[in-house]
């Protein structure tokens, strides 16, 4: 190999969740890809996908670098030491450019960057700052993501709000717009409705769901910005005999999963309700499902409702982008992620109709696929070639 290539991020599960292709396409185009990143305190995920990632990065010859980045924002201590691990990186390698994620990574990286005059690619996965999100985003997020914009070389957005704004607010010399990081839009369509059904009745069979329950499903952390909690609010708000059929399900861990058992034990739901931790078989669930719910209060381009909507299940999603950019009329609806009132009328109307989700339906989201991804990646590293 020749060139060097720099890929970073604050935590480690940036780089396992999102960065798998993109390393395999800069080795496809001959470079050696470096990785600096924290794998310590390594971000959403677990241990076992932390271990997983470094043996990946290993058997596919990345050079890891641990950089003890810290959470959010940092402070100004750990961030001058983080500063200084990464001045010790650029020091030891000539970069050829280097690809930076999340905030605090972002901006610590160009920092560097710019004082080792290499080039930046920065990807934005959801600003901080949106269109009925917090003011707080918009007093701390937005200046920040301005002023680091002068010295971006490509910016690359992943949803349709985000690059109207970038192209408008934003200074970088190239802007770019990705549909989410790909999903594999092919390999979904290609599944028949046979092994659908044998993996709807594994499922609900393995999670002891009777065939003519209504079964709701959810995919995500179990955090405040997930936002599980409305749907057990909306289901709360219905009476015992609409509940008496309906399950809840939710894949996923995090540290709200108490809180959440208490709200469906505050409504004799807690039988119903079942928290189903890491899981390996989300399309299984999806097709053991009867309606997806995905209500966040943020998301870059949210993949779980996404690779929901394109098993074929019928979507509710939080009106905001990220998750509104995939849903029309045909694969599902959009609500406000703070009224339960509302969404509790669309969940009694899908147990009345069961909506149905055809391929056909879902033919508007090609444009997610890897294929298409990653040929937009491929253009845009060849950029610095």
């Amino acid at each position: 190999m020749g060139n060097k290539v720099l890929m970073l991020a604050a935590k480690a599960n940036m780089i396992q969740q999102f960065n798998h292709r993109n390393i395999k396409i800069l080795q496809s185009m001959g470079y050696e890809v470096h990785v600096a990143t924290n794998m310590i305190d390594f971000g959403s995920m677990s241990a076992e996908e932390n271990e997983r990632l470094k043996i990946w990065m290993d058997e596919n010859n990345v050079i890891a670098h641990q950089v003890d980045f810290e959470r959010r924002m940092g402070s100004l201590k750990g961030n001058l030491h983080s500063i200084k691990q990464l001045k010790q990186i650029f020091s030891n390698n000539k970069f050829s450019f280097i690809h930076v994620h999340s905030p605090l990574g972002g901006i610590l990286g160009r920092i560097v960057a710019k004082q080792f005059h290499v080039p930046v690619i920065y990807t934005a996965h959801g600003f901080h700052f949106f269109k009925g999100g917090p003011k707080s985003g918009w007093l701390i997020f937005y200046p920040l993501e301005w002023f680091f914009s002068f010295i971006t070389d490509t910016l690359i957005t992943i949803n349709n709000e985000d690059y109207a704004l970038a192209k408008k607010h934003m200074h970088a010399k190239n802007i770019v717009k990705i549909d989410g990081i790909g999903v594999d839009v092919k390999k979904s369509w290609h599944v028949t409705d046979s092994e659908k059904k044998k993996a709807r009745k594994k499922i609900r069979k393995e999670l002891n769901i009777p065939e003519n329950a209504f079964l709701i499903s959810s995919v995500g952390e179990l955090s405040d910005r997930k936002n599980h909690k409305i749907v057990l609010d909306a289901l709360k708000l219905m009476d015992y005999e609409s509940l008496k059929n309906i399950i809840y399900v939710v894949a996923g861990t995090g540290n709200n999963n108490v809180n959440l058992e208490k709200i469906a034990e505050s409504f004799n739901f807690n039988d119903s309700f079942k928290l189903l931790g890491y899981r390996t078989d989300i399309h299984d669930i999806h097709y053991a499902s009867d309606i997806f719910v995905f209500p966040s209060f943020q998301e870059g381009l949210g993949v779980a409702g996404l690779e929901a909507t394109l098993d074929g299940t019928y979507l509710l999603g939080s009106n905001i982008r990220g998750i509104s950019d995939y849903i029309n009329n045909g694969n599902g609806e959009s609500f406000d992620p703070n009224d339960n009132k509302k969404l509790k009328k669309i969940l009694e109307r899908c147990i009345e109709t069961r909506p149905q989700v055809s391929v056909e339906d879902v033919k508007f989201l090609n444009k997610y696929d890897i294929s298409v991804v990653d040929e937009i990646m491929k253009n845009t590293y060849a950029e610095y070639l």
